[in-house]
């Protein structure tokens, strides 16, 4: 037996299925290394579409957030100027009423003087009235039941007052004592009751305005 030639293929054949495991060896990094490949360039592309997709939203996100903010600002804008002008027109509706509570007899004024004074005052009150509440009613929209609630009790004690000076004026002349009784208790209300009120509905538009107290 040639054991030489033996060992010799023996070798050989160690070689060749050394070779042969190698190769394999490579052969399945190669594939495993275009699988890691292909799973990361699938990473890469979801990632990029995710990505884009959230910059999409962020973008319509910030879009909406600039649109929404943009129209507060504008409806508190609004909503300033009508507190500024009903403010105004509530001052001088007040302020008329009070007149008709404190304005004082002139010494020498006749009989007929007196009551014309008294019949203007009641008039200018009754257009400062009417205005205010065109406004009001025109702008109401713009306030929230707790000013509302508020300006309401002061409409109702006003033009309660009103009625009680302008009465004998739509239905003709009563007695001295139930124009006294009117006249009191209209009074009451326009010094007492009214400005109660009244510095509740402040108190509430400086929270809406941002004015501190």
């Amino acid at each position: 037996m040639d054991w030489d030639k033996i060992l010799s293929e023996i070798g050989i054949v160690t070689v060749i299925s050394g070779l042969i495991v190698w190769l394999i060896k490579q052969l399945g990094q190669m594939f495993i290394d275009r699988n890691i490949s292909i799973y990361k360039q699938e990473l890469q592309n979801k990632s990029d579409l995710y990505k884009a997709e959230l910059n999409q939203v962020f973008e319509k996100y910030k879009s909406d957030i600039a649109f929404h903010s943009q129209k507060a600002f504008k409806l508190h804008d609004r909503r300033l100027e009508k507190i500024d002008e009903l403010y105004s027109l509530l001052s001088d509706f007040y302020n008329d009423m009070f007149t008709l509570t404190t304005w004082k007899i002139v010494t020498g004024m006749t009989k007929e003087e007196i009551n014309k004074q008294s019949y203007d005052n009641t008039m200018k009150a009754g257009e400062s009235g009417n205005k205010f509440l065109s406004y009001y009613d025109k702008n109401k929209l713009y306030f929230n039941s707790e000013t509302c609630t508020l300006i309401d009790e002061i409409i109702q004690l006003l033009k309660e007052s009103h009625s009680d000076f302008s009465f004998k004026y739509i239905f003709g002349n009563i007695s001295p004592q139930m124009e006294m009784e009117s006249i009191k208790k209209a009074t009451e209300k326009i010094r007492r009751k009214v400005p109660e009120v009244k510095v509740k509905l402040e108190k509430n538009f400086r929270e809406i305005i941002g004015v501190e107290n």
